[in-house]
């Protein structure tokens, strides 16, 4: 049977909805606060880091939740592996995006492109070896979180008379510095790390390479993946406004796919708890056992998934009704749409934990790589003829195909066996 202890999942709940209350609230602040120049400015900072995120959490701390208990639970440097690998790595990419940065005329400093992701990333993996470890008790996850959102608004609603880029960014690097560092305490007294952890330095034992292939092997098609979610999830914005549709329509969906955004905070939660459980029970389980995991995930949380989506689907309709219904128009029917994917996204999701269990992560990408061709041919057709409609379904239509393709090497590579 699956363990299922109440208290663990809604750590991990309280942990993901204050890391998507920072993310989405610091737009929501720095847009009211900040001037709109400055306010630019911090967007396009923080697209081009996202590309350093991104790389560092899908190869380094997102395999976390399966590897680390399939294999390097009993090797200690393991952390210690991926922390000074973070650091190489963004101090490479950062050189590239600081240069890009300039060539867009954002003026800032280096240690700034540098910090930034490499904390955000460093973060992140610290909360993912919690997760999967379980040898630190998950509610110092969520006080890290409270630490991150206490320090930076406050910091940001104490200096609102004075905000420049940098200031924003400064408060943005000490957010996560003092949630990292928090972290960091936690894992010295639980003795998790030893003084050794803080010096790049490896034995012969510490199977470095070892550690950084089996995280390569395990993430080159989720990273490839990953740009191609971005191709159809962002880029239906940019070919949108090739094809002519106007700000008014690509306001109203992306108004409207953040609103149904909040849905991502269970799906990561599940994902988040689920992923390190399926891992340490499918070590050398039968195609049917594993399939038995699923079907008792089903059968365990389907009325929840529903419950919560209506739920969510309610808030969306009153949100928009009161804040952008004079703004956008009637958006009825994009919501009720947005709503029906994000139901769809979300039970799809025990298919998506058990063959990233198994390892097998190639399917993400050519998934993800359909849903960009089915984008860019029924959208030159939807978006032209439909305007804001006819964005939503291009984006479903997209999400329905990566659902189909997952499916499909579900089927063809667990249950056909």
């Amino acid at each position: 049977m699956l363990r299922d202890p109440g208290s663990e999942k809604l750590y991990i709940f309280l942990d993901q909805a204050l890391f998507a209350f920072f993310n989405f609230g610091s737009i929501f602040v720095l847009s009211k606060l900040a001037s709109i120049p400055v306010f630019s400015s911090f967007v396009l900072f923080q697209s081009n880091i996202f590309f350093q995120f991104i790389f560092c959490t899908f190869f380094l701390s997102s395999p976390v939740l399966v590897l680390y208990s399939k294999k390097w639970k009993e090797n200690p440097s393991y952390l210690k592996v991926l922390f000074w690998t973070n650091f190489g790595i963004n101090i490479v990419l950062s050189a590239g995006i600081f240069i890009f940065l300039r060539n867009q005329g954002i003026s800032t400093q280096y240690w700034l492109v540098f910090s930034i992701p490499m904390l955000m990333s460093l973060f992140d993996l610290f909360k993912k070896y919690i997760f999967s470890s379980l040898k630190i008790k998950l509610y110092h996850a969520v006080i890290s979180s409270l630490l991150l959102n206490s320090i930076f608004f406050i910091g940001i609603v104490g200096f609102r008379d004075g905000l420049s880029l940098s200031a924003i960014l400064g408060f943005y690097m000490f957010a996560f510095l003092v949630a990292s560092i928090y972290l960091l305490i936690i894992f010295f007294i639980k003795r998790v790390v030893q003084v050794s952890f803080l010096f790049p330095f490896f034995s012969r034992n510490d199977a470095f390479m070892a550690i950084l292939k089996h995280h390569y092997h395990y993430s080159k098609w989720i990273i490839m993946g990953g740009i191609a979610f971005w191709g159809y999830s962002q880029g239906i914005f940019i070919y949108s406004g090739f094809l002519g549709a106007s700000d008014l329509e690509i306001g109203k969906i992306r108004t409207i796919q953040n609103l149904l955004g909040i849905v991502n905070i269970f799906i990561i939660s599940v994902e988040n708890f689920y992923t390190p459980v399926f891992a340490k029970n499918m070590i050398g389980k039968r195609d049917t056992e594993v399939h038995s995991f699923v079907k008792e995930l089903y059968l365990k949380h389907f009325f929840k998934i529903v419950g919560v989506m209506l739920g969510v689907f309610i808030f969306a309709i009153v949100f928009y009704h009161l804040l952008y219904l004079e703004k956008y128009g009637d958006g009825l029917q994009i919501i009720i749409l947005f709503t029906l994917l994000q139901l769809i996204l979300f039970t799809l999701r025990p298919l998506i934990i058990s063959l990233k269990s198994l390892e097998i992560t190639y399917p993400f990408f050519w998934a993800h790589l359909w849903a960009v061709l089915v984008m860019l041919s029924v959208g030159y057709f939807f978006i032209n003829r439909s305007g804001d409609f006819g964005m939503a379904m291009t984006y479903v239509l997209a999400n329905v195909f990566f659902t189909v393709i997952v499916i499909y090497f579900y089927w063809y590579r667990v249950l056909r066996h």
